[in-house]
């Protein structure tokens, strides 16, 4: 009893154990469970957490697709295809040169324009536009060796000229916003222009100029007949004399001037219209004189002597001439005599010419619906050319005429001669009027022996010289130093044997007789075009007026005209705008063009500073320059300049002039300079500069050979 007692305890004992261990079994199986349900949340959480990332990531690869894809459509849009093309051509399509050079290291070369162009997207506006001109160059050599021969970089070159192509547009965008890349593009031009500079520079420097063309091209008349209707309305009959100098044109056509009831004189210098004016008013006849400089009322005048450029062309004439009209297609004045053959209302015209201008005459004519004739003049005494050298030492005979090409040179020669005994009258260009008529006249009384004087002899100046001699065959046009053309020396050349006084003239040389005697020989090559003027109807563009001249001289020429050099008018119109004291009238195109035509030597500063004087205030009445400090023969001839630029400027603003004090002045100037050429020569003989000892007129240094031995030695 006790043994089944002990046994059920036993047993009891063990099931109390066993249940014990069932429950930590049961517990670890619960963990157990716990532990794998918070593992599958974490990883339903993780995996949760991983499709959100997902799902934004492709969303994100999406949208990055998207906006790259819109980056690709944007940058393609930035280049259109007409702009392309262009770039295409300038840098993709080259014409093959035989002779150009390849460059080397086409791969560095190309990764070095890569570097440059990315560069540039970074840097500020001034460092971007510093050298876009040699990166295109640069291109363009690189994308040639490509082209030609480092084919296989074709594919890197494209890319390159596409990375160029879009870093010019929004360079020009953001400099200038208001432009249009493909208006840019459909200019002719541009191809050739890529090459060297960007859009930008394109569209500053020759994009407006090609608007500005095409507006002038559409505000000009085609023909500069039509710009002239009242004389167009007119039947208008010319006479033109033909023939070279000292053949008796111009006298005659003056002969048929004397019977006019209103009639004009045309000519080239002042010299000339006074010489007129002198011959009418010794024939009984009344005659005005006006010129820019000076002017001579007579009343009851029937003839008025004037400069070519006083035409005033809605005044009607019975009878007009024009002299030495072959300046017609001279560069700097050539303008006025086209204007006064194309517009003088004149029922006949008598045009006064060399042969060089006869077949572009008539041709102007008929243009004109005109009717002509033609009269031709033959030489009054026969042209000789002596081939042998000229000898100022012991040469010289009376009746000649030493030329020579610039006022030092002239006064050099004189003195030289003056210092032999040998008397000579000066004439050049800058002489007064009343001075070069009195040193004609001590020539043509036969006071002095020879006359030295510039190229300014060979316009109508009437001097009995016998010999023309040529001290120098070399001239400078204002721009350098150049040989003497054929027309000149033919016009210079036939000024020797004055009709009435020798029955021959001669031409020798100092210097180049081979040259001088070809160039008499040669044949008159015919002038082809006339020259034109700036039109007034182009004030109305709303651009700087130098810009606008600028656009007009590079716009194309018309049929048998070219126009004329603006090069000083401008020059002037910028001395204007850079004067340290503000011009408020810059706006008035019209008032600032009669400013800038005002002729006057810019090159001289005494006469350049009073005429930026007077333009301060063109309105206000200004008073007649005081006498200058300065006498000696520069200072007297820069005094004289002046009086004339006053006349002239008072002239074009209407200002009340006290016309004798004017007139006082100007002959106190003119009978200073003569006394001062007719008296002591000696002043202007060319000398050494440490010794003092004469030097001959044409010595190329300003020491002798003996002071300069000195130097050497020291």
């Amino acid at each position: 009893m006790q043994d089944r007692q002990k046994t059920i305890e036993e047993k009891n004992s063990r099931d109390e154990q066993g249940g014990k261990a069932g429950g930590r079994i049961n517990t670890v199986e619960t963990d157990a469970k716990n532990l794998q349900q918070a593992k599958r949340k974490r990883r339903r959480r993780r995996n949760k957490k991983e499709n959100t990332q997902t799902g934004q990531g492709m969303e994100q690869a999406v949208q990055g697709s998207v906006r790259t894809q819109d980056t690709s459509a944007r940058i393609q849009d930035e280049i259109s295809q007409q702009v392309w093309a262009v770039y295409e051509k300038a840098f993709l399509q080259p014409v093959k040169e035989p002779e150009r050079r390849l460059t080397r290291g086409t791969e560095k070369q190309l990764g070095q324009l890569e570097r440059r162009i990315a560069r540039k997207k970074k840097q500020e506006t001034h460092q971007v536009l510093a050298d876009m001109k040699e990166l295109h160059k640069k291109t363009e050599q690189v994308g040639y060796t490509v082209v030609q021969r480092d084919v296989a970089w074709l594919k890197r070159y494209r890319r390159i000229v596409r990375m160029l192509a879009r870093l010019d547009i929004s360079f020009l965008k953001k400099m200038a916003p208001g432009a249009v890349a493909e208006d840019i593009a459909a200019m002719e031009k541009t191809v050739v222009l890529l090459k060297k500079k960007s859009l930008y520079e394109i569209y500053k420097e020759d994009y407006m100029q090609y608007l500005v063309g095409q507006r002038i091209e559409e505000l000009m008349e085609a023909e500069p007949e039509k710009q002239y209707p009242e004389a167009r309305g007119m039947k208008r009959h010319f006479i033109l004399h033909i023939g070279p100098t000292n053949s008796g044109k111009t006298y005659q056509a003056l002969q048929r001037l004397r019977q006019a009831y209103r009639g004009i004189y045309l000519g080239p210098l002042r010299l000339l219209a006074l010489e007129v004016y002198d011959r009418m008013m010794t024939s009984g006849i009344p005659c005005n004189m006006i010129t820019g400089e000076e002017t001579i009322l007579t009343p009851g005048s029937f003839v008025q002597a004037s400069t070519v450029e006083i035409l005033n062309i809605r005044e009607v004439y019975d009878i007009a001439v024009i002299d030495e009209a072959q300046m017609m297609a001279d560069e700097n004045r050539g303008s006025y005599w086209t204007r006064a053959i194309l517009g003088i209302r004149a029922q006949e015209i008598h045009v006064c010419s060399s042969g060089t201008a006869q077949e572009l005459l008539v041709r102007m004519i008929e243009r004109c619906g005109d009717t002509y004739e033609i009269v031709m003049h033959e030489r009054n005494t026969r042209l000789e050319f002596i081939p042998q050298r000229y000898d100022i030492e012991k040469d010289v005979e009376k009746g000649d005429a030493l030329i020579a090409f610039s006022k030092k040179n002239v006064l050099a020669i004189a003195a030289e001669l003056e210092s032999r005994g040998i008397k000579a009258s000066v004439i050049y260009g800058n002489l007064p009027p009343q001075t070069r008529q009195e040193q004609v006249k001590l020539f043509t009384e036969g006071y002095n022996k020879v006359v030295v004087a510039t190229d300014a002899i060979g316009m109508g100046i009437n001097l009995p010289i016998r010999r023309v001699i040529f001290m120098s065959t070399t001239k400078f046009d204002g721009v350098g130093m150049r040989r003497l053309l054929s027309e000149e020396i033919r016009q210079i050349a036939g000024r020797a044997g004055r009709y009435g006084y020798y029955d021959v003239g001669y031409v020798q040389s100092a210097m180049d007789m081979e040259y001088v005697g070809k160039k008499l020989a040669e044949p008159f090559y015919p002038l082809k075009r006339a020259r034109v003027g700036f039109p007034e109807v182009l004030l109305d563009i709303d651009l700087e007026l130098d810009e606008v001249i600028a656009a007009w001289e590079k716009t194309r020429n018309l049929p048998m005209y070219d126009k004329i050099s603006m090069a000083e008018s401008i020059n002037k119109y910028r001395y204007l705008k850079n004067y340290r004291k503000k011009i408020p009238f810059m706006d008035d195109r019209k008032l600032v063009l009669t400013l800038i035509t005002c002729p006057f030597d810019v090159k001289d500063r005494d006469v350049l500073q009073l005429w930026l004087r007077y333009c301060e205030r063109p309105e206000k009445q200004q008073n007649c320059p005081m006498l200058p400090k300065d006498f000696s023969l520069e200072g007297l001839e820069s005094y004289y300049k002046q009086l004339d630029l006053y006349t002239q400027f008072s002239a074009r603003m209407a200002w009340v002039v006290d016309k004798e004090e004017v007139a006082a002045n100007r002959e106190w100037a003119q009978h200073e300079i003569g006394e001062m050429l007719k008296e002591d020569k000696g002043q202007f003989e060319k000398r050494c500069r440490i010794c003092g000892r004469p030097l001959m007129w044409d010595y190329a240094y300003p020491v002798c050979e003996r002071c300069y031995g000195r130097i050497g030695r020291k």
